[in-house]
C-alpha cells in the first residue's frame, strides 16, 4: 500500500526539490505544503530538534533532506528501475556523488554568516573562481558526468544522482546568491549537457510545464 506523504518546505526549490521530483517521476502522490518563514517561526519550537524541510509519512514526521530523498527514490521507479539502486555498490556510488554535490554547497552556505557585505561578496567570488572551494567540486562533478556515454551520471539510467545535480544547480545559476554570476558554471560543459538531458525527459517536462519564477530554471 502506497504511504500517504506530505512534504513541508519553503516556496522555493531548495533541498526539498529533488524529493518532490523523485516522487513525481515515480507517480507517487504527495501533498506539497509550502509555508512562509513566519509560519516556520511558529512551528519550529513544536517540532524541535527537527529542521526544515520535513516529510510526513502516514502521519509520522521525519527530516534530513538526503534521507528523505533516498526514501523517495527507493519508492519511485522509472522504466521499471528504482531511482535508488538496489545493488549495494551501485548505491554507494550514487551516495558518494550526492555527497559531493553537498560538498559543493557547503562553502557557499558558510558565506551567509559573514556580516560584512563586501567580505561576503569577496568570499563568494573566491569560492566560484577556478579552483575555488565550490568550483573545484563542480569541476570534479563535471568530470564524472563527462565519463558517461549515456549522459546520465551512472549506469545508463536515471538515478538519485541525476536528480540531485539537476535540481541543486539553480543555487549557482539563477542569481539567487548575490555576488555569484549566472554564468559562473558555463565553462563546465558536461553539467550543462546533463541539465539539458534531464530537463528534456518527457516526465520532467510534464512536471515543470507550469513552473513559475525560479523553477523555470528546470525547463528546457
Amino acid at each position: 500500500m502506497t504511504p500517504q506523504i506530505k512534504l513541508i518546505g519553503f516556496p522555493m526549490p531548495g533541498r526539498l526539490e529533488p524529493t518532490r521530483l523523485a516522487l513525481a517521476l515515480g507517480g507517487i502522490k504527495f501533498e506539497d505544503s509550502c509555508i512562509s518563514r513566519e509560519q516556520w517561526g511558529e512551528m519550529k519550537p513544536k517540532v524541535a530538534p527537527l529542521q526544515m524541510p520535513l516529510m510526513e509519512i502516514d502521519g509520522k514526521r521525519t527530516s534530513q533532506s538526503i534521507a528523505m530523498l533516498r526514501y523517495a527514490c527507493k519508492l519511485s521507479k522509472v522504466d521499471g528501475k528504482p531511482l535508488y539502486p538496489e545493488d549495494a555498490f551501485e548505491a554507494l556510488l550514487v551516495d558518494e556523488f550526492v555527497d559531493k554535490v553537498g560538498d559543493m554547497l557547503v562553502p557557499m552556505l558558510r558565506t551567509f554568516s559573514i556580516a560584512d557585505e563586501a567580505e561576503k561578496m569577496a568570499a563568494r567570488a573566491a569560492n566560484m573562481k577556478k579552483g575555488g572551494d565550490a568550483e573545484k567540486w563542480a569541476a570534479h562533478i563535471d568530470e564524472v558526468l563527462g565519463k558517461s556515454k549515456s549522459g546520465y551520471a551512472f549506469f545508463d539510467r536515471l538515478t538519485m544522482a541525476d536528480l540531485t545535480i539537476f535540481t541543486m544547480m539553480w543555487i549557482f545559476q539563477t542569481g539567487f546568491l548575490d555576488g555569484v554570476p549566472k554564468d559562473c558554471l558555463d565553462h563546465l560543459k558536461h553539467i550543462a549537457a546533463h541539465k539539458k538531458k534531464i530537463a528534456s525527459l518527457p516526465a520532467v517536462k510534464e512536471y515543470y510545464k507550469d513552473a513559475k519564477d525560479v523553477q523555470t530554471f528546470y525547463k528546457c
